[in-house]
């Protein structure tokens, strides 16, 4: 007889899969032990100061890839506890801040003090405005 849920395909696991990540069948404790697993290593990847297009692209497709499975698994799983549902919200979180992180541009300050400070507060690279300076007083 054919089972019609698929299983987990991490070695020894019997659970019925709940989603599939990377074209891999997870249970829900694996699905969520994979995702903080790569968003750890992600965070570490995304956060760099020069990522190539080939990383960029990867990192965004996992991460798109993660918060539609995450989702997908909030709506239809029917028993969720209240800490499965807050590891899900989590990871929602995570995937999140990491996609804003890489639409994120670099910005190259011109030096000590940046265009919008000179803008914002009237410094200007390498003057300081001390209390003997102002003239408003």
């Amino acid at each position: 007889m054919v089972s019609a849920k698929p299983e987990c395909k991490v070695s020894y696991c019997a659970k019925p899969a709940v989603t599939d990540l990377a074209g891999q069948d997870l249970c829900l404790d694996h699905f969520l032990a994979s995702c903080y697993e790569r968003l750890d290593r992600l965070e570490a990847v995304v956060c760099r100061p020069s990522l190539e297009a080939a990383e960029d692209l990867a990192a965004g497709a996992f991460l798109e890839e993660c918060s539609k499975r995450t989702l997908f698994i909030c709506l239809r799983h029917e028993y969720l506890s209240n800490l499965d549902r807050s590891r899900l919200l989590n990871i929602l979180l995570q995937a999140g801040h990491l996609q804003l992180q890489l639409r994120k541009p670099v910005v190259k300050r011109p030096g000590p003090v940046s265009g919008l400070s000179a803008i914002l507060f009237g410094k200007t690279p390498g003057k300081t405005n001390s209390v003997e300076d102002r003239k408003d007083y």
